[in-house]
């Protein structure tokens, strides 16, 4: 009976040490994250144009069920060589809303030589598996183009900050009847993304990364990120441009302070909310007019401290289009705050 308890005490060490990933936590933590962009946000940089204004609400897990997709993540593992054995699946629904705009937003009339009014209100599903070196994510998202929100929202801002500020200045915007798609239009995205850490140190971590898009957006891009300060969260985490194409779900892990830089090298083969969907827009933005290349940057200062994070962050990106008036880049700032319930 001794010898009979013993060998099988002896079977169950032996499994431990041939999985690396017996001890992993099951906790599942859910968490809400809150996030505004505004170029408002930019004192000297508020050109109230391009992408003027982003909103986005999400609900985040670690380990848990918030998920649509089923096995397409498990399916893309052996296609991009990843190992998730030691990994932990975080997964998110992210309610969003982005607002694009022309430059002279007074003016009733179609304006042909600047990008044109855009909006787009959106849910998407997201899924990262990740361990200490790597992280591979895909999303998911659906939504419509075209509403009447983007005008009433902007609408209201701009009166709220003329009544506050005493100022006749920002106007209410006057051509959003020529938007893409206005009066609305379904639209959907599959993206996939691939981060590796390629270095680091106990106060300091880089990483590369790729992602792939393919629907209303199609372009592909590869990018670099870093972090500087007192860190315990993975490396993918960094809060960058989480309303738009960021780093997937939400990380938070115990009390830190970092500040991070990241930027993009996108292709794009097609984007509607230039060129235009399905439904005849008014002003739509030519092919032989759009950037195929364009670049995408932001730094920021990121707090943690019990069960929040807020991130501060300034972000960038190269103009879409070689329209006379269109800009040669924009700049907006973001504040994003995160809370996550153990």
């Amino acid at each position: 009976m001794v010898a009979r308890s013993f060998a099988i005490l002896l079977l169950i060490a032996q499994s431990a040490v041939a999985d690396p990933c017996l001890s992993k936590a099951d906790q599942s933590d859910i968490g809400v994250g809150v996030y505004f962009d505004q170029d408002m946000f930019v004192p000297g940089a508020n050109d109230d144009r391009d992408y003027t204004m982003g909103i986005g609400v999400e609900v985040f897990q670690d380990q848990g069920p918030l998920y649509l997709m089923g096995g397409l993540l498990e399916w893309l593992d052996p296609v991009v060589g990843f190992d998730r054995r030691c990994g932990r699946v975080y997964r998110s629904f992210l309610l969003g809303a982005v607002t694009y705009t022309p430059d002279d937003i007074g003016n009733p009339e179609p304006i042909f030589d600047d990008r044109p009014y855009a909006s787009l209100l959106y849910l998407a599903n997201k899924q990262v598996v990740a361990d200490d070196t790597r992280a591979l994510g895909v999303e998911i998202m659906v939504g419509a183009l075209g509403l009447n929100v983007a005008e009433q929202v902007q609408t209201t801002l701009h009166q709220w900050y003329r009544d506050v500020s005493g100022e006749s200045e920002p106007v209410d915007p006057e051509g959003w009847r020529y938007q893409i798609s206005d009066g609305g239009e379904p639209t959907i995205r599959l993206r996939l993304a691939d981060s590796r850490r390629f270095a680091h140190g106990r106060n300091w971590d880089l990483a590369h990364s790729w992602d792939l898009s393919l629907g209303f957006q199609t372009n592909a891009s590869i990018g670099f990120s870093g972090r500087l300060g007192d860190l315990n969260s993975p490396f993918w985490s960094i809060p960058y441009d989480p309303i738009n194409r960021g780093n997937f779900v939400p990380a938070m892990k115990g009390d830190e302070l970092y500040v991070w830089a990241a930027g993009r090298l996108r292709g794009v083969a097609y984007d509607a909310l230039l060129q235009g969907q399905f439904r005849d827009s008014t002003v739509t933005v030519d092919h032989d007019d759009m950037r195929r290349l364009v670049w995408e940057a932001g730094v920021g200062v990121t707090r943690s401290w019990s069960d929040f994070q807020l991130t501060l962050s300034i972000n960038a990106k190269a103009g879409d289009t070689r329209l006379d008036d269109a800009p040669d880049e924009h700049f907006w700032g973001g504040l994003y705050l995160s809370r996550q319930f153990d």
